[in-house]
């Protein structure tokens, strides 16, 4: 009986080509004037990672926003940091300009280690504590790396750059997505490839459920997907607007799905059906250039929803 839901995707998909809007977020706070490298949100929705244009990085409290640490790989320096990274309970903080990594304290601010980055960095996941790093690479591998004592326990490879990166919550699955338009599923104990996800354009956003269970991928000028992470089996399809799908966080009951898209849309997904629950649309502010921005990521929080723009703007959404 999967009819019902191609009507349902059909005409949802309709619906979007003719109305690419959405409500206004609640509020919004910037905590970057003038657009960010990286930004990104902690699992609680509570607190960020600014990776500024122009100011180095920095850690944020949220709600309302607050500064409480200056972050840079070199003293009495500003690093362009593009890509950053919370570990599970958000204790830990990675960072990294592309060449360097730093795994940075919560609690105290100060920095805990620093390497050398076994290559370029694209993007940074983290598996308890900090304990290890997934980092994305240009070298054609996601690259599992012991950040706390050195060292490379896995390279996974991919038939070109690995743009995106994430691991489940117990840190014994990943997923990664790659310029060779697949997305992959891994076993982080032996490095053993669980399934391939195949697509049509470069795929840029692989993001695995809490559980390992659900895995969201998007490519290029291509719909959402929502799989089953070990079978492969497709479950769900979810039409997307201008722009395509860079920011996904599933809540932690895998009920529903959070996306942010590069033409500043954020839409919440009903996982028991794959429908649009609610969306809106972020605001480009007075010292963006140009009417959207993209989203560089979503979370949940205790009131609703949080998503961080390009642009350096903090929004929450009420739902």
């Amino acid at each position: 009986m999967r009819f019902p839901f191609l009507l349902s995707v059909a005409l949802s998909s309709l619906l979007l080509a003719g109305c690419d809007s959405g409500e206004k977020p609640s509020e919004f706070y910037d905590v970057a004037v003038q657009g960010t490298y990286s930004l990104r949100l902690n699992h609680e929705g509570n607190a960020a990672f600014v990776g500024s244009l122009f100011h180095g990085g920095s850690y944020w409290t949220l709600i309302p926003p607050e500064r409480h640490f200056d972050w840079n790989h070199k003293a009495e320096t500003v690093s362009n940091l593009t890509s950053a990274s919370f570990s599970p309970a958000d204790d830990f903080v990675a960072t990294s300009d592309s060449k360097t990594i730093v795994l940075w304290s919560v609690a105290t601010g100060a920095a805990i280690w620093y390497w050398n980055a076994p290559g370029d960095i694209k993007d940074i996941a983290l598996t308890n504590r900090g304990e290890l790093a997934l980092l994305g690479m240009d070298d054609y591998t996601a690259t599992l790396f012991d950040i706390r004592n050195g060292g490379i326990r896995h390279r996974l490879a991919h038939e070109g750059v690995v743009y995106d990166v994430s691991i489940n919550q117990e840190g014994l699955v990943a997923a990664t997505a790659s310029d060779d338009l697949t997305a992959a599923v891994w076993n982080l104990n032996d490095g053993t490839r669980i399934q391939t996800f195949k697509h049509s354009n470069q795929v840029r956003t692989a993001e695995l459920s809490p559980s390992g269970r659900l895995l969201f991928t998007s490519a290029m000028s291509e719909p959402g997907r929502i799989w089953d992470a070990r079978s492969g089996q497709l479950l769900y399809e979810l039409p997307g607007s201008r722009g395509h799908f860079g920011a996904a966080r599933f809540n932690a009951g895998e009920q529903y799905l959070l996306t942010g898209n590069t033409s500043g849309m954020i839409q919440l997904w009903n996982l028991n059906d794959g429908s649009e629950s609610i969306r809106w649309q972020a605001t480009s502010g007075e010292n963006w250039i140009g009417n959207t921005v993209s989203v560089e990521d979503v979370a949940f929080s205790n009131s609703g929803a949080v998503a961080a723009g390009a642009n350096g703007r903090i929004y929450y959404m009420s739902f």
